[in-house]
């Protein structure tokens, strides 16, 4: 039994309020991406430590409880999790529940998109990298990217909202803005820049690989013209994102300039792992054990609450920090193991 004066709002020690919960319902995936996967052999999380769906609905529903309101689901890549809709059907009846997003890779979209959107699902972030085959490759370590592309316009069809996320990699696919920006300006779909993060498990990032937004601006600019802040972003201070467009208004681009204009200071979001870990941060490494709290401790919902806010007050600065005190380095934490 949760009880009546618990708090409404999840609130970290720097005045932060947590609204938005990412769930990684799996770490595998079926690409594996340079700045993500790590090379040689993974480690795969047990299938007897992956949270069920039931288990998932249950901390959901405690985190409604203190404000959280908007959920996507990440991975890995979270298409391989067998019968995700059934999951979105589930969290889409809970209350106060408003949005039910997922970030993919959108190599299996084609396939399932029709059930995914029929089960509740509202939006997508689909990863592209690349229009160029070979390169897709090389960047994905798989084949076929008209799968992608195919994935993409049959979700289009359908009505849901789209953005494209763009991780733009020094001399690996910078050459490739201009072919974005035209990418959204046909699709009417918003790309956003992403500048390369040091969460990459094979180890090769560094500054001298970071595509800064001013620096994206820039090479836009040279064949577009200005770009155009738009005011909608302003209502909206902790979306990491900042949303542009062009004099004839055609094509929304977004920068999400993680490095260089970090925006720690209005993040909202608070993550939970395939196997029950609660991270405040993407920065965090180990975080807090909410599946041993449900499963072995047996633990009530209330008792739950006041660990998640005990830890939530524990949350760090985020990679702000890490920059002013000059410790970015490779493989900070593994993306796939965390999501999105």
């Amino acid at each position: 039994m949760i009880q009546t004066n618990s708090p409404k709002v999840l609130r970290d020690s720097f005045n932060r309020a947590a609204r938005k919960l990412r769930i990684s319902v799996t770490d595998k995936c079926n690409m594996k991406c340079i700045y993500c996967m790590p090379n040689g052999n993974i480690k795969w999380i047990d299938s007897k430590e992956i949270l069920n769906f039931k288990e998932i609905i249950r901390i959901v529903s405690i985190f409604t409880h203190l404000g959280i309101t908007k959920i996507r689901l990440t991975g890995g890549e979270p298409l391989l999790r067998p019968s995700l809709e059934n999951l979105i059907r589930g969290l889409i009846k809970i209350q106060n529940i408003e949005t039910i997003s997922m970030t993919t890779n959108g190599f299996l979209l084609e396939e399932k998109i029709n059930q995914l959107k029929s089960a509740g699902l509202n939006s997508l972030n689909i990863s592209l990298d690349t229009f160029r085959e070979e390169r897709f490759r090389t960047l994905n370590g798989i084949s076929n990217l008209n799968k992608v592309l195919r994935g993409i316009q049959k979700a289009s069809e359908l009505g849901l909202k789209i953005k494209i996320n763009t991780v733009i990699i020094r001399n690996w696919n910078d050459d490739e803005i201009i072919n974005f920006v035209k990418f959204a300006k046909d699709t009417g779909l918003i790309v956003r820049f992403i500048e390369f993060m040091p969460l990459d498990g094979s180890g090769i990032w560094n500054h001298n690989l970071v595509v800064t937004k001013k620096e994206i601006i820039k090479i836009i600019e040279s064949s577009f013209g200005n770009v155009i802040s738009l005011d909608e972003n302003n209502s909206c201070p902790s979306d990491p994102a900042t949303v542009y467009n062009f004099d004839d208004r055609k094509g929304k681009i977004g920068f999400i300039p993680s490095i260089t204009e970090p925006f720690c200071s209005n993040c909202d979001r608070i993550r939970l792992t395939s196997d029950g870990r609660f991270l405040t941060c993407l920065f965090e490494k180990e975080g807090y054990d909410l599946k041993k709290m449900i499963r072995n401790a047996k633990a009530t919902d209330q008792e739950i609450i006041n660990y998640i806010v005990n830890c939530y007050k524990m949350k760090p600065e985020g990679i702000v920090q890490l920059i002013r005190i000059n410790q970015l380095r490779p493989t900070l934490n593994l993306m796939h193991t965390i999501g999105g």
